[in-house]
Order: C-alpha cells, then sequence, then structure tokens
C-alpha cells in the first residue's frame, strides 16, 4: 500500500464545516484597515472564506480586545464562520517576548474561538543545536500542558522539527487528544521546497488528524503542500500585496507590480473586478487597499476550490502540472520535489515489505 497523500475532506467545528483544502486568511486587528472591515463597511475577507485565522499576537494590544474576551471573537468580526486564534508564538519570538501557555489557553477559551493551537516556541536556522532542542522540548511541554488544562474547545498543537526524524519523534511526544498540528517554522526556508516537502510528508505519514501549515501562501508551495496531504493553509500574502499595490494575476498567479505604470490589467471574473477597476485600485486611500487585497484573496480562494474540484475528479497532478505551464514557474519546481519525496518513500516501503 502506498504511504498516505492528498485528499478532499472536512474538519467539523462550531460554526460549521471547512472543505479542505482550505486556504484560511489572516486577520490582524492591531492594524488600522481592520476595523474597517470589522466595522461592516466592506465585504471583509472573513465574508468570503470559509474560515479565518487571527493571533493573540494582534489580539492583546487590539482596542476592541475587551469585547473580544467578554463578547467573543465572533461578535466582534460579525461572523458565524469558524475562527481559529493562534497563540502568536512566531512573532513573539522575533520580539523576544515569552507568554505563558495556560495564560494563553485562557485568552482562547475567552474568545469562544473555534480552534485554537498551542503556544510555542519556533526554530530558526541559525539556531545552535542546543538551542534548539531546548525550544523544541519547551515546545512539546507547552502543548501537553495546554492539553491537560483544555475542555471542549478543538486545540490544535504546534510541532516543529529540521528534518523528518526530528518531527516525527516531535510528535510521538504529545500527549493523545489533539484535534490536529499546525506545522511551524516553516517560513524561514519557504523557498527550499524539497524541505517543505520532506516535513510535510513525514507528519501526514504519521498522522491522519488534519494537518496545517503556518505561513506558507505562495501558490507553488500551496500546491506542493496540497498534494502531499495539508489540509489548511493560512495566508498574509494577499494583504501584503495589495500595501505594495501587487495584482495578483487570476491565471498566472504571479504578482504584477507598479500599477501606476500599466496600461489595463488582465481579465478577471472575481466580484471586485466585476465591479471596480485599475483606478480603483492605485488609490493611496483605504479603499484602494482593501479593494485589491479582495481581489487577491478572491484569486486563492478560487485556486483553492479548484484544487479541491481535481482531487475529488482524481486530476490533481495534471491540474498542476497545467498551472506551471505559461505562468510561475516555480510551481512547477515545487511540485517536481513533491512528486520525488512521494515517489522515493512509496519505493523505500515496497522495498521494506
Amino acid at each position: 500500500m502506498d504511504y498516505p497523500s492528498y485528499s478532499v475532506g472536512t474538519i467539523k467545528t462550531p460554526h460549521g464545516k471547512i472543505k479542505t483544502p482550505a486556504l484560511i486568511p489572516v486577520v490582524a486587528t492591531s492594524y488600522g484597515i481592520w476595523d474597517h472591515w470589522i466595522d461592516g463597511e466592506m465585504t471583509a475577507p472573513w465574508d468570503l472564506a470559509q474560515a479565518t485565522l487571527l493571533s493573540l499576537y494582534h489580539i492583546l494590544p487590539y482596542r476592541r480586545k475587551d469585547d473580544v474576551f467578554s463578547k467573543g471573537i465572533h461578535e466582534v468580526l460579525g461572523t458565524n464562520k469558524p475562527v481559529w486564534i493562534d497563540s502568536g508564538g512566531f512573532q513573539y519570538m522575533k520580539k523576544g517576548i515569552e507568554l505563558e501557555p495556560l495564560e494563553v489557553l485562557e485568552y482562547q477559551k475567552k474568545s469562544r474561538c473555534d480552534v485554537a493551537v498551542t503556544f510555542d516556541y519556533p526554530i530558526t536556522p541559525d539556531l545552535g543545536e542546543q538551542e534548539k532542542t531546548t525550544r523544541l522540548g519547551r515546545s512539546i511541554e507547552s502543548a501537553n500542558t495546554m492539553l491537560k488544562n483544555n475542555s471542549g474547545m478543538m486545540l490544535y498543537g504546534a510541532i516543529h522539527g529540521t528534518n523528518p526524524g526530528e518531527i516525527t519523534d516531535y510528535i510521538g511526544k504529545l500527549d493523545d487528544g489533539f484535534g490536529g498540528y499546525g506545522v511551524g517554522s516553516l517560513v524561514p526556508r519557504k523557498s527550499q521546497y524539497a524541505h517543505l516537502s520532506n516535513i510535510i510528508h513525514a507528519v501526514r505519514c504519521y498522522t491522519k488528524k488534519p494537518i496545517h501549515a503556518f505561513g506558507i501562501t505562495g501558490f507553488p508551495a500551496m500546491y506542493a503542500l496540497a498534494y502531499l496531504g495539508v489540509d489548511t493553509f493560512d495566508s498574509w500574502t494577499y494583504i501584503v500585496a495589495a500595501a505594495f499595490k501587487e495584482f495578483i494575476h487570476p491565471d498566472k498567479l504571479n504578482r504584477i507590480k507598479k500599477l501606476k505604470e500599466v496600461g489595463s490589467l488582465p481579465e478577471c471574473e472575481c466580484a471586485i473586478c466585476q465591479e471596480y477597476g485599475l483606478k480603483d485600485f492605485i488609490g493611496s486611500n483605504s479603499e484602494s487597499e482593501m479593494l485589491l487585497s479582495m481581489h487577491n484573496l478572491n484569486v486563492f480562494l478560487k485556486e483553492t476550490e479548484n484544487i479541491r474540484e481535481a482531487m475529488a475528479d482524481n486530476e490533481l497532478e495534471s491540474y498542476i502540472e497545467g498551472k506551471s505551464i505559461g505562468g510561475n514557474r516555480n510551481i512547477g519546481i515545487a511540485f517536481k520535489e513533491a512528486k520525488k519525496v512521494k515517489e522515493e518513500c512509496n519505493i523505500k516501503h515496497h522495498k521494506g515489505m
């Protein structure tokens, strides 16, 4: 039997099901632009996507944080769809700040989120072996402590590792009972497709539970990792690109830059482009940034929908290969690495039978 791979599925939450693979937009409430969406001035990311992800790092300094913890995150956003709350471990690491795991868990419970992620201590490529081992151990301890004190809320264990053996050893030290796993420490090596493929394939072979890949939102990696069995991705790219006035091409999936210098944009069937155009995207106000970001998000959401359809029809490989022609060449490069990892594992498996 071959090693497990991709498949369409569902994640059940108190606020509905998430069809997978799914892209979940990141919402950073501490940035001014989000208040316009929260106030209902325009269609918001959570209106379009199946679910939304926020980081505790952005919630705690937010001026409406008391409402988040007293009324619940759904009422603040004005949504009845699933909401995830990450612990913010990666952002806090960059600031040199640590939170107590049980404090994080308490905040997540008060927010009434659908899915929470354990507080972790991410690893980076420049770490010495001793510091890396220490951080891995602390992340495992944090995850198990939070799981032990959790009740009712779906909790994902944040997992880390620099190679397949290390990350499967890490998961083996986690207690049973997590609703899924969030793979961290990927961002610093997000363009190293062989590394990403090896890590994700190792996790997929270890567990049938849902897998979330943190911070991996470029199309090349997204296609490759969906092929290897990742269930959900989070995206910040759609808003970052808009902040730099970059329009994601709906077919080629690359970024059209310097919008003020282009004469026209490619045709796009998304609802934003049916009502607005180039002149609406190049303004210096918040509305222009919001419109452009929503176009970009529409492209991401459409592609994840296409991935699900191709999976259901058993045509994912041909679909990805088709997207790599005439557009973003890195799609083909990343997919080649993903196929190589899976094929090599299958060969080893059959030889060992």
